[in-house]
């Protein structure tokens, strides 16, 4: 097979046939593999074969792709790494810079959603819960535009989570329809193409806070950056001492194992060191462990420096870059923002 042909693979789409000269012709297309790969996505998504999705798709049915945002899920096993003072930073500082961003809280204990002030949590309103479970006590499943809410913050919109998330594992792992892995994915592709429809700004940055935890809530937050554009990425928050390492270990393990059980290439992972005390010896060794236990690792060139303005900010509800904008972790922040913006050009 020529290198051509291992490049693109020809489909043949059963469409309505032309005439010319009397004869019947068939049209066909020749579509590289990474469009196609889309194309058996978007029919199973639809419940379509390929056939029926191509029809659709030549006789004009179907709508272009909206552009993609960048996706980042933050993830750990490992709890008290600094994930849920990542996420908020970064979605403050990411607006800052210009860009619109979406923060999707996919912890039960809605931390992200209390520290965006959009958790009441003697509220009963509609959070994630409702737009990945199939039935809720709120009814029919919701989208994510439907439950997305402002926050304090210019560009900064938060889907909430609350207590009814709690229990997502085991919800999610319950139900009898199929896909349950995809339901954050399509949720974020079928907001991206409703607010290109209806003419509304994009989302720049769509930022998924994940518990401590790797389960059905995880696989969801990673299989959902195939909703995004080439950018998009896993940031793995580790304070580096031996049972981060371990945790990180496993959570790189879970990223790998739903690739292969999709069928698709790893998606990519950054880890970023946080809460560091670089005078130490035990931060000079745990790197050193850390290089041992994952060589070929990826490292954002930001480090965030462990600093009393953290806890402050937790007890304060409010994010780190607001509540300590001149300290030393909120400059660090914003120069992670700008590594990751450097990462669209």
């Amino acid at each position: 097979m020529s290198e051509n042909q291992s490049e693109t693979k020809e489909v043949k789409m059963a469409t309505k046939s032309k005439s010319k000269g009397g004869e019947k012709q068939q049209q066909s297309l020749s579509l590289g593999r990474e469009t196609v790969e889309e194309l058996e996505r978007e029919a199973e998504r639809r419940g379509l074969n390929k056939s029926q999705l191509a029809d659709l798709l030549l006789n004009g049915q179907l709508t272009q792709s909206a552009e993609k945002p960048t996706i980042i899920s933050i993830m750990s096993y490992k709890g008290g790494v600094a994930k849920t003072t990542t996420c908020t930073c970064l979605a403050v500082c990411l607006s800052e810079m210009g860009y619109k961003v979406l923060v999707i809280d996919m912890d039960g204990q809605g931390n992200v959603s209390q520290s965006l002030r959009v958790y009441d949590p003697r509220s009963e309103e509609a959070c994630i819960a409702d737009v990945l479970y199939q039935t809720t006590p709120n009814g029919q499943r919701k989208s994510l535009r439907d439950v997305m809410k402002p926050t304090d913050y210019n560009n900064v919109f938060c889907v909430p989570s609350n207590f009814r998330f709690a229990d997502a594992d085991t919800r999610l792992k319950a139900e009898i329809a199929g896909g349950v892995d995809t339901r954050l994915c399509y949720a974020i592709e079928d907001l991206v193409e409703e607010m290109a429809k209806e003419g509304d700004d994009r989302f720049d940055y769509i930022i998924i806070d994940c518990g401590p935890r790797l389960d059905m809530t995880t696989t969801n937050a990673i299989v959902a950056l195939e909703a995004g554009n080439n950018a998009s990425h896993i940031i793995i928050p580790i304070k580096v001492d031996g049972f981060a390492i371990a945790g990180l270990s496993q959570t790189i393990d879970t990223i790998n194992r739903t690739a292969k059980e999709r069928r698709r290439l790893p998606q990519h992972w950054k880890i970023l060191q946080t809460m560091i005390e670089r005078k130490t010896s035990a931060y000079k060794v745990g790197c050193e462990l850390l290089k041992e236990a994952i060589p070929n690792a990826e490292y954002f060139n930001t480090k965030i420096e462990k600093s009393t303005v953290v806890p402050e900010a937790s007890l304060a509800m409010e994010p780190l870059i607001t509540y300590a904008p001149d300290s030393k972790p909120g400059m660090q922040y914003r120069l992670l923002a700008q590594e990751i913006e450097e990462m669209n050009a």
